[in-house]
């Protein structure tokens, strides 16, 4: 049901975006659609940081046939420090073109076979390339194993990333910002020609090479790779994408992937995707085609090209190949571009520090900025009034207005029944359209046809209502008052849990949760903010048919969902919260959490924190049992 919900939204934009690109005919109108694209892709990033001196250090020079490497190391931020490995052919006439590498998901970063090779591919060929670590790879690493549970790479980024929605950044952002001071340090070079500037990566660094071409003029030819695809085909195909590759509000924009590759149209590019990649070639290569048709109509027909190699997800020879022969052509370098002599360095001798990581410099750790933010937001923040507190959560949880009761249906028999537990009968609610929300009643018999009448305590789960009616004690006693119990799974919750992705996990780093929080990052509203309008349109349900007073009662998960409801709600309903967080601060301060970004909010620290909200809810709230960030009991 989440899946289809998801699936149709996005798929509507898109369609939407098709039929604007079909209907360009003219250099006016492909101007007037890149003029949206750029603005667009602008307020999605956000502002950057002003530009800090970058206190660039060449700790050390390697020679090697036809090429040098140098080993650099600046800061992009104050104390937050980049390592980079800068290629320099040894045969140079006049001043050299130059190329930004940036690194998809490697744990070795620069030193990873492949990337290694474009690097010494290009040198060869006459050109600089700068190649950086990405953050929490290569000599960058953010977890340290004597502070406790190392995560993966990737999940390492979505920690850093998730948190960062709470102070209403983006990782992206900071992936971008290090790649744009990186170019600053190439472009500083007396040896390189500032008017002919690549920049190339794949995957992860296909990303990255798609940012840096839309938000940095300098570049001036791009060729990314096992990037390109469309926001619709991973959400169609299953393929949750890091922290990073979710920029806020870029599909509710109405752009796809490579209108981000638009912003300088017609600057020099070639998508670069694989046959067999997990990337699906068929949006690579109709993204290609919008390139093309957008340059063309700009005036330069041979600025735009889409090259699939054979393989799988990589940046193979074929695929790299393919990228010497445009960068070489858009250069006006005269060389093959047949891949010979490429010999892969051992990771060592490509170290920047004498460690192997910047922890030696002190370097500051992106979570550490985000908690330093969220401190400074907390010390700034005015209290605001009850009402305040209302628009302002309403509207960062994307709370549409509603009005009337919500159609309903009792599943007379695939609800099914437990006396064991006196559960009665399972209702769907429809909350909006594609969204129907399984709601059970527990307690004193009633009608199978209807809800219970009178006062009824209405309850939200952790990640299943009915898991915890079933395992938790103190849930499991509710359903044996003489006051019935109905238990709500808001969407993607308990028995509309998606089993997409791979696995039924909820916690699921790339689970089904976060593909559908992560998508709603991207149409530019709060999937948290889609639970609390379910339990809201069930309270309304539940109002237009019998019920005369309703207490929410909430469970980890659920005690988010619960609270917002309880403020929002009409009814000012009483509300009990249990295994409560007691702060996003918390969430925001702490390097390694489990709660899962379907829990946060978007912005939230910018205005207000929870302990507001409990206080706003004065004494209607009664808390029990607070978790802690890895969602145990709080010490």
């Amino acid at each position: 049901m989440v899946h289809d919900y998801y699936e149709k939204r996005v798929r509507d934009i898109i369609s939407e975006r098709r039929e604007r690109i079909d209907k360009l005919k003219t250099r006016k109108d492909a101007l007037a659609y890149v003029k949206k694209v750029k603005t667009a892709v602008e307020k999605s990033f956000g502002l950057f940081p002003k530009k800090t001196p970058l206190k660039a250090v060449v700790t050390g020079k390697n020679e090697y046939n036809g090429y040098s490497i140098e080993k650099v190391i600046f800061e992009s931020r104050p104390d937050f420090y980049v390592t980079g490995n800068l290629y320099m052919p040894k045969v140079k006439k006049g001043k050299v073109p130059c190329v930004l590498g940036l690194c998809g998901h490697s744990n070795e970063g620069k030193a990873c076979d492949a990337y290694q090779s474009f690097c010494q591919g290009l040198a060869l060929r006459g050109f600089a390339v700068f190649i950086i670590d990405p953050i929490s790879q290569g000599e960058r690493k953010q977890f340290y194993p004597e502070e406790g549970e190392v995560p993966g790479l990737c999940a390492g980024h979505n920690l850093m990333g998730n948190q960062m929605a709470l102070i209403d950044d983006f990782f992206g952002s900071w992936r971008v910002w290090d790649g744009i001071r990186g170019l600053d340090y190439l472009l500083s070079r007396p040896e390189v020609d500032t008017s002919r500037v690549g920049v190339t990566g794949n995957s992860g660094g296909g990303t990255l090479s798609t940012y840096v071409t839309a938000l940095d003029p300098r570049v001036t030819m791009a060729a990314p790779s096992c990037f390109i695809c469309s926001y619709l085909a991973n959400l169609e195909n299953e393929l949750p994408s890091d922290a990073e590759q979710n920029p806020p509000g870029i599909i509710a924009a109405g752009l796809d992937q490579v209108d981000l590759l638009l912003c300088y149209a017609p600057r020099p590019t070639l998508i670069l995707g694989q046959h067999d990649d997990f990337f699906d070639a068929r949006f690579t290569r109709q993204s290609g085609a919008d390139l093309k048709k957008i340059h063309t109509l700009l005036g330069s027909k041979n600025t735009a090209d889409v090259f699939i190699g054979p393989r799988g997800h990589g940046y193979f020879q074929e695929n790299r190949e393919a990228m010497y022969a445009w960068f070489m052509k858009h250069a006006g370098i005269k060389a093959s571009s047949k891949e010979t002599d490429i010999a892969v360095i051992e990771e060592q001798k490509l170290h920047v520090t004498s460690s192997g990581g910047v922890r030696e410099k002190k370097s500051k750790r992106v979570f550490e900025i985000t908690a330093e933010r969220a401190g400074s937001l907390s010390g700034k923040n005015k209290a605001l009034s009850t009402e305040k507190l209302k628009k302002t959560a309403e509207a960062l949880l994307s709370i549409s207005k509603s009005s009337g009761v919500p159609h309903y249906k009792a599943l007379r028999w695939a609800g099914g029944t437990d006396e064991s537990l006196n559960k009665r009968v399972t209702f769907a609610v429809e909350t909006e359209n594609g969204i129907q929300v399984a709601v059970s009643t527990y307690g004193p018999q009633s009608l199978s046809m209807h809800f219970p009448a009178g006062k009824v305590n209405l309850y939200v789960g952790n990640t299943s209502s009915y898991d915890d009616i079933h395992s938790i004690k103190e849930i499991n006693e509710m359903t044996k008052n003489k006051i019935p119990l109905v238990a709500v799974e808001p969407r993607g919750l308990g028995q509309s849990l998606s089993t997409t992705c791979g696995s039924t996990e909820f916690f699921e780093p790339y689970g089904a949760d976060y593909l559908y929080a992560s998508t709603a990052e991207m149409l530019g509203e709060s999937y948290l903010g889609r639970r609390v309008y379910d339990v809201m349109r069930v309270m309304d349900c539940l109002k237009g048919n019998g019920v005369e007073d309703i207490e929410l009662i909430g469970r980890g998960l659920g005690s988010i969902i619960v609270v917002f409801a309880a403020l929002l709600h009409k009814s000012g309903p009483q509300v009990k919260i249990i295994n409560y967080l007691p702060s996003y601060r918390l969430i925001a301060e702490s390097p390694v959490y489990k709660w899962p970004l379907s829990s946060l909010l978007r912005g939230v620290l910018k205005h207000f924190d929870l302990p507001d909200v409990y206080k706003a809810l004065g004494r209607k709230l009664t808390k029990e049992n607070p978790w802690g960030p890895d969602m145990q009991l709080l010490k």
